[in-house]
């Protein structure tokens, strides 16, 4: 198959969850021997290729007012030249931003659901952005044949957009597959509960701060680390929200690494004890697949997807995002049962391997693509 991937976050691009996705997808794919192509906006035109996958930047169009429109229209003209070349067999775009909200004729798109702009807006009932509101779903609208990276997002999706796709399945995101080495960071502590991603109240980073006040204060030497951007809550960092709740002495256990690649996030993950993410909004969870596939044990949320990603009582635990008390006590259990621990985390790892592989993800992708294409 000749595949076009829109995205406009690829590697070595600014990028987070849905760039990383997509490079590990797009190189899958291409070692299954499809032709495939990434193509997403960016500020200049740029042609690069990436483990024999084709890369095409075309410049986002800064007009005002009307440059989101404009870029757009671009880009589906650049795909639809290379579906009449005979070029592209078949099209994958994201659902956030919403970068195809007019279709491409004479080719099928799928769009992936990692969860919309739109829809996180509507969960914390703030207001949606009205731009992106449209053509979040357009894209969806035009574009029925779609992939949910999770039960949860599918149906939330459905729900919240009032859409609903001709052809759907849930493809769960895979665990990108390890390095050989990961480098040493100095300075980590001998003990400690980690948290890792984009340290945000939503996330839970604030609740985690306050599940593990007690839990510091009956175990001296045992420390949290926080690995991941900061965001702001009321004008102030929210690292100073977690050491005003943690109080003084413990302020001096608690550490905020800020932003970190993978691989210096992967040495977090094997030093810790265990990883917990008391989120309150997930489409998936990549994070903890990456902490069960280190072989640690984990503590995720009760509210969907939580319980589609860990077992609880046997992958992992699951506790209240909105209950401290809930948390605290369920982290108390790992640190204090070490072959609880340890049969949690053996069960966690086996499951990310198995469920969650890069194979099985690309493999039921290709064949979604020729469903696609054969109706």
């Amino acid at each position: 198959m000749q595949i076009a991937l829109v995205c406009n976050e690829y590697p070595p691009r600014t990028h987070a969850g849905i760039g990383t996705f997509v490079q590990g997808l797009a190189r899958g794919l291409k070692q299954k021997g499809n032709a495939v192509t990434v193509v997403g906006l960016g500020d200049v035109y740029e042609e690069a290729v990436d483990e024999g996958v084709e890369v095409i930047t075309l410049p986002r169009n800064k007009t005002r007012y009307v440059g989101n429109l404009l870029s757009r229209l671009q880009l589906r003209q650049w795909l639809l030249s290379r579906v009449k070349a005979g070029k592209i067999d078949i099209i994958e775009t994201p659902d956030t931003t919403g970068l195809v909200p007019l279709g491409i004729s004479g080719c099928p798109v799928v769009v992936r659901l990692h969860l919309t702009f739109s829809a996180v807006s509507m969960l914390v009932n703030k207001v949606r952005p009205r731009g992106i509101f449209f053509y979040e779903r357009r894209t969806l609208a035009a574009n029925r044949n779609w992939i949910g990276v999770s039960d949860y997002v599918m149906e939330l999706t459905k729900s919240m957009l009032h859409l609903s796709p001709r052809r759907a399945r849930v493809i769960h995101n895979f665990l990108p597959p390890a390095p050989s080495q990961v480098p040493k960071l100095a300075g980590l502590p001998a003990e400690y509960v980690l948290y890792a991603g984009l340290v945000g109240q939503r996330k839970g980073a604030l609740l985690l701060a306050e599940a593990m006040r007690d839990i510091m204060i009956r175990r001296p030497s045992l420390h949290l680390v926080y690995a991941g951007g900061m965001f702001n809550l009321n004008g102030k960092s929210l690292a100073d929200h977690i050491v005003h709740s943690l109080g003084s002495p413990l302020c001096e256990r608690v550490h905020f690494l800020g932003h970190l690649d993978r691989d210096a996030t992967l040495t977090c993950m094997r030093g810790a004890k265990l990883l917990a993410l008391p989120s309150q909004i997930e489409s998936f969870g990549l994070v903890v697949v990456e902490a069960m596939g280190c072989g640690i044990p984990v503590v995720y949320t009760t509210r969907p997807p939580g319980p589609e990603i860990v077992e609880d009582g046997v992958s992992g635990l699951l506790a209240d995002p909105d209950s401290a008390d809930d948390f605290g006590e369920k982290i108390e259990r790992l640190l204090g049962d070490p072959i609880l621990a340890a049969r949690l985390a053996e069960n966690g790892r086996k499951s990310a391997m198995e469920r969650f592989s890069l194979q099985k993800c690309v493999g039921a992708t290709e064949s979604f693509y020729r469903e696609c294409l054969e109706s």
